[in-house]
């Protein structure tokens, strides 16, 4: 920790009681081992210190090369200034004698002498640096880059001059050293890896391979790192730079040796790559020690050689690791480009996975199988064009078909739906591939989880900046366009994020922190509002601002859209506003119009609401939009409501009506088939009565009306409950538990049943024979929390006072513990 040392050197010297001569058990003073520093490390505020305990180092040597600057000391320079400033950086050119230095400074090549300056800690190449926070202007202006970038040094030209390399930029730029400063990428206990590239270091390599991962035990005066590492005995001396951050193990995390990995460190105890095993401690180097089943005493492993095992669940979707050369129980049909979703995990570290050409789940070890980001209903997409024959087949379709996702099965079936086309197209997920989903004039900005580092050419628009699509390439590249950059540039579609563009006749205001817009202000304030009345293919808007002639030119990304509400939009009184009438916080209304002061909108709304005659006037910000209750809509009277506005004319609580009428005000006219006359009620005192159809997921079981199903019963009775994995034309495949195929039914003929979950507690059913799979050591009065659910409802249960593995149940079987829960059992 000698940088911190340093640092607490200076507390300590302030002490008057501090002994500055005393000695250690190797005869060394404090001044010994400061001298045995390199100079640049101690820091002026030490040497001062120093000087006022009469501590008195050996005068500083200068040689060509050194790094320097002014002591703070020096008001006038004996040779002058020379065009060199106080906080200027150069390096020494040549050395006169033991009293006069040449110096080479940004500005010009100065005479100082020895006692005018300090020695201070060069940049290097290959170093990350960055813009010091008390920079207002650089000396050689920005070129593109802002505040926040982190470069490279490429080199220190002869004259002072630092040139470092940004991410895009096609040269170096010019940069004054006294304005740079290295980046701090790392902290102690940092855990950090060797980068696998490196094949030379500044310290040198020696016993150290390329790849291992240590935790960085101290930071130097210099910047530089040491490291522990658990193979070696003594602590590795790096650069920053020939590192890289990596997340650390936890205790607790379940691991494996890599598949890259043929022989681990730390040799092989009867394990193989498929064992997977629980960190139970980390030492300060970072070698594991790992609990391993059936294994009698812990094995200690290098971090370097293992890989974290993800902790799936059911439901995860999931595709062979390319650094697997094969399966545990083999390939079978599927290949390193299938995508399955995961059906059930045994407690050995087995999975089933589902794949939609399959009938049967796919069995491998959780070590083979990583995660991939799941498909979502929406998403638009294409058959990609490595594949030449679909798993699923063509169906009449082309490689140039594209279409959106309707709904996904169970095993994965991707149902897209193509224009011009009834039925859907069924895809297998490994054949299909995500598309942008951004067409041509829309408008995108970059994503702000690019951090610090987004592409050079965002960078000199500005990370905030908004551009508009120009065109689409099939390789997922977009070219974006800009209301003040000249020309066009390419960025992937994966490094933006799609913003709503501005439409003509929207109110708009200044952004909140806007210091000045991109154009200047130009006759308006930073609290002017406007309408848009014209918006550019660039994205450049003009706006009519209320008491300016003319049209304001404007960047859109200056700008946010003023919140508005159209004539007819229902609305709801926010809790913040106050009681008017008979009207409350709550109430709902329909908007009238805005209200002007002269030619200027004063930010009031007017709406109307039910049983008031007056409009009610009041605050934008006093509204929230509400869902819009149309005619046909079937609504019931909300529980809370004791005594409707209109009164109940017959009806209760329990009454579903259809909403034949409404009036301006939002007043509803209700139609109900016992009513002799219409029921007139206050929009906010009811509630839609939605008919929820069965999606793919849901839990089922057949309705207790049906006598024989349309396709018979088969194995299936009114208690079996599955879960619905396929959808088509109201038919439906459900699977069961018990059963390998699914099986096959109507829509009509299913009822939704709450599913079980991870957590519930739960009992077998009273007056249940026999379980499906046996009782083994439990009994009626068993009692136990659900710890896994499977995809055809199987149900892992972990009861009381049993050790082992979970007991393995049949959904049909079991019920809510109410006792437990306070809960009921809807299935």
């Amino acid at each position: 920790m000698i940088r911190e040392s340093l640092e607490w050197l200076i507390v300590m010297l302030g002490n008057p009681d501090a002994a500055v001569e005393v000695r250690n058990h190797g005869a060394k003073t404090l001044r010994d081992f400061l001298e045995a520093l390199p100079r640049e490390w101690i820091s002026e505020d030490l040497m001062e210190a120093l000087t006022n305990r009469g501590v008195q180092l050996s005068p500083t040597i200068y040689e060509v090369g050194d790094w320097v600057k002014f002591r703070r000391s020096v008001t006038t320079p004996t040779y002058g200034w020379q065009d060199a400033t106080h906080i200027s950086v150069g390096f020494v050119q040549n050395v006169v004698d033991r009293d006069n230095l040449i110096v080479s400074f940004c500005s010009g090549e100065a005479h100082v002498l020895v006692n005018e300056v300090v020695k201070v800690i060069p940049l290097d190449r290959g170093q990350h640096v960055k813009l010091r926070e008390d920079v207002k202007e650089p000396r050689f202006g920005w070129r593109g880059q802002s505040r926040d970038c982190i470069g490279t040094v490429l080199c220190v030209d002869d004259d002072g001059i630092l040139r470092v390399g940004f991410p895009g930029a096609s040269r170096g730029w010019k940069a004054d050293p006294a304005e740079m400063e290295r980046v701090e990428e790392f902290k102690v206990g940092d855990w950090v890896r060797i980068r696998p590239t490196l094949t030379t270091a500044k310290h040198g390599l020696g016993s150290v391979t390329p790849g291992s991962i240590g935790i960085v035990y101290c930071i130097r005066p210099d910047s530089s790192l040491l490291l522990d590492l658990s193979y070696l005995p003594n602590r590795w001396h790096c650069e920053p730079e020939e590192v890289e951050p990596v997340t650390p193990f936890r205790i607790g995390e379940r691991v494996c040796v890599k598949r890259s990995v043929a022989e681990p460190r730390y040799a092989w105890g009867g394990e193989t790559h498929h064992s997977v095993g629980r960190i139970t401690e980390i030492e300060t180097d970072g070698l594991l020690m790992i609990e391993i089943p059936n294994r009698p005493i812990p094995w200690q492993a290098d971090p370097s050689d293992m890989e974290r095992v993800e902790d799936f669940k059911v439901g995860d979707w999931v595709r062979v690791k390319a650094s697997v050369p094969s399966p545990l129980y083999g390939w079978e049909d599927i290949s390193r480009n299938s995508i399955g979703i995961i059906h059930s995990l045994e407690d050995d570290g087995d999975i089933g996975i589902a794949f939609c050409f399959r009938s049967k789940p796919f069995c491998c070890s959780v070590t083979d199988v990583e995660r991939v980001p799941p498909f979502e209903v929406g998403q638009q997409v294409h058959v990609m064009p490595s594949v030449s024959q679909p798993r699923l087949g063509w169906s009449n379709e082309t490689p140039a078909t594209v279409g959106k996702i309707s709904k996904i099965d169970m095993d994965g079936a991707l149902n897209v739906k193509v224009d011009g086309r009834h039925s859907l197209w069924k895809v297998s997920p490994g054949d299909a591939e995500r598309l942008s989903g951004l067409e041509v004039g829309d408008w995108v900005r970059s994503k702000p989880s690019l951090g610090a580092r987004p592409s050079y050419d965002w960078n000199t628009i500005g990370k905030e900046s908004l551009a508009v699509v120009h065109s689409v390439q099939d390789t997922g590249y977009l070219e974006l366009a800009c209301c003040f950059r000249k020309g066009r540039w390419i960025t992937h579609f994966s490094d933006v994020e799609n913003v709503p563009n501005y439409k003509v006749g929207q109110h708009v205001r200044f952004r909140a922190g806007l210091i000045e817009p991109r154009w200047g202000w130009r006759g308006v304030q930073s609290d002017s509002r406007g309408i848009v009345t014209s918006v550019h293919a660039d994205g450049e808007v003009r706006v009519a601002f209320f008491g300016l002639p003319g049209m304001w030119r404007g960047d859109p990304a200056d700008l946010e859209i003023e919140h508005m509400f159209e004539v007819g939009e229902w609305v709801q009184l926010r809790e913040n506003a106050s009681n008017w009438k008979s009207i409350v916080p709550g109430s709902i209304g329909v908007v009238q119009g805005i209200g002007y002061e002269g030619d200027e909108w004063d930010r009031n709304t007017f709406v109307a609401f039910c049983g008031e005659q007056e409009r009610w006037t009041g605050p934008t910000s006093h509204l929230q939009r509400v869902e819009t209750l149309i005619m046909r809509h079937k609504v019931r009277v909300k529980l809370s409501v004791k005594q409707p506005r209109f009164g109940w004319s017959g009806h209760s609580h329990r009454s579903i009506g259809t909403i034949a009428a409404i009036d301006a005000d939002g007043k509803l006219r209700i139609y109900t088939p016992v009513g002799s006359k219409t029921w007139m009620l206050d929009p906010s005192e009811v509630e839609l009565v939605k008919e929820q159809e069965l999606c793919i997921g849901d839990w089922v079981r057949v309705r207790p009306s049906v006598s024989i199903p349309t396709h018979h019963w088969g194995e299936v009775t009114h208690s079996s409950i599955g879960v619905v994995h396929r959808m088509e034309n109201g038919d439906l495949w459900v699977a069961f538990c018990f059963m390998e195929r699914l099986w096959l039914c109507k829509a009509s003929e299913m009822e939704r049943v709450r599913p079980f979950k991870i957590g519930d507690s739960v009992k077998i059913r009273e007056g249940l024979v026999t379980p499906r799979w046996g009782w083994g050591m439990e009994t009626h009065a068993s009692k136990g929390q659900v710890v896994g659910v499977d995809a055809n409802g199987k149900l892992r249960i972990k009861f009381q006072w049993r050790e082992g593995r979970p007991w393995i149940g049949d959904p049909a079987d079991i019920i809510l513990d109410d006792s437990s829960s306070g809960t009921t059992n809807t299935s």
